[in-house]
């Protein structure tokens, strides 16, 4: 397992310094190296950061397939680090990836990869694309539209016959993408994907997210652009509601960016976790986002009957269970689930993206 080393980081020309904290929220007291941004002196005397170029908001269609599989962009890593603590299940890495301005993109929409080498099932060609949802908004990491996050877990493969890892088994582009280093070239498509966009026709809306994992990364995007960046033709003034499920408090994404959100925008902002190792549900099972949906599922369709929007992203495993709950709950309330789901897409309020 990698561990933290306790070192001041340049991140995309921003510094960012580790601090010890003592997490009180559990039985065992702890303390842990949890990195925390460090403003530049505009930054902390403004609420919000200013972005550039602003033309970026003039475009009436998203960009849409830009660069194909047969001729992608040539981009450059910025930076690789480790999201998550020691004690998280497997590794998670924040992928920043500089595409100069020439591959722009909207908050919800998804980059290709190619990694390096050979397809082994096609010797001589190069491997299959994978689709990662971009985690940034459309500025980027660096504010200034030529970069472009991933939220990358490292996929590995334990054989139990063996009782060790086989690398050879393992997840060819993401063990790529998370030992790049600054200055490594990377192949880029895309972007694709109309399904997550955010809707900004009306900036009072309700957005309730539903993630598991990496299924965050949209989210990040467009709660950056809700509360973070200074765009002018976009003022948010509605509720954004995220429930996050992981593993355990070791495993959580981007929270300091989310808890500040609730600190300074506790009216337009609410954050829930589901930490199945940590937590149990009202039956005393593990507490994953469909028992946390379950404990709020009122107040969810309510907002649902006035309008919100609903997403839901991660592994595919994760919409079976939610569904089970939707259903029941919907049932209890002495409504047809299935009506009640296709009114929702036939009014564009649901979104999925699971993989």
């Amino acid at each position: 397992m990698e561990k933290f080393s306790p070192h001041t980081l340049s991140f995309c020309g921003t510094l960012w310094a580790p601090i010890l904290t003592l997490d009180l929220s559990t039985k065992n007291a702890r303390s842990k190296y949890r990195y925390t941004i460090c403003m530049s002196v505009q930054q902390a005397n403004a609420p919000k950061v200013s972005v550039s170029p602003l033309q970026l908001e003039d475009a009436k269609e998203p960009p849409l397939n830009t660069f194909k599989p047969k001729e992608p962009y040539t981009a450059t890593i910025v930076s690789v680090e480790r999201l998550v603590g020691p004690k998280a299940p497997g590794e998670v890495c924040h992928v920043v990836i500089d595409h100069g301005g020439n591959v722009p993109y909207w908050e919800g929409q998804s980059y290709g990869v190619i990694p390096p080498g050979e397809n082994p099932k096609k010797p001589g060609s190069p491997h299959n694309v994978r689709l990662y949802s971009i985690a940034s908004t459309r500025y980027g990491d660096s504010f200034d539209g030529r970069t472009a996050s991933l939220c990358v877990r490292r996929a590995l493969y334990y054989d139990p016959e063996k009782g060790k890892e086989d690398p050879s088994k393992s997840g060819v582009c993401s063990n790529f993408l998370c030992n790049a280093k600054p200055g490594d070239k990377v192949q880029i498509t895309g972007p694709s994907g109309k399904i997550m966009l955010l809707p900004e026709d009306d900036p009072n809306a309700t957005h309730i997210m539903i993630a598991t994992g990496t299924g965050i990364a949209p989210f990040r995007g467009y709660l950056r652009r809700m509360f973070m960046e200074s765009v002018p033709k976009y003022k948010f003034g509605g509720l954004a509601w995220l429930f996050l499920g992981v593993a355990n408090s070791d495993s959580l994404l981007y929270d300091d960016e989310f808890s500040k959100y609730l600190r300074d925008h506790p009216d337009n902002f609410r954050y829930d976790t589901a930490l199945s190792r940590e937590q149990k549900n009202k039956n005393g099972g593990k507490m994953y986002v469909q028992d946390k949906i379950e404990d709020y599922s009122d107040e969810i369709f309510k907002l649902l009957d006035g309008g919100a929007h609903i997403y839901f992203c991660g592994l595919k495993g994760m919409m079976p269970g939610i569904q089970g709950t939707l259903k029941r709950v919907a049932e209890e309330r002495g409504v047809s689930w299935e009506e009640k789901l296709s009114q929702l897409k036939k009014n564009k309020q649901w979104h999925v993206e699971v993989y």
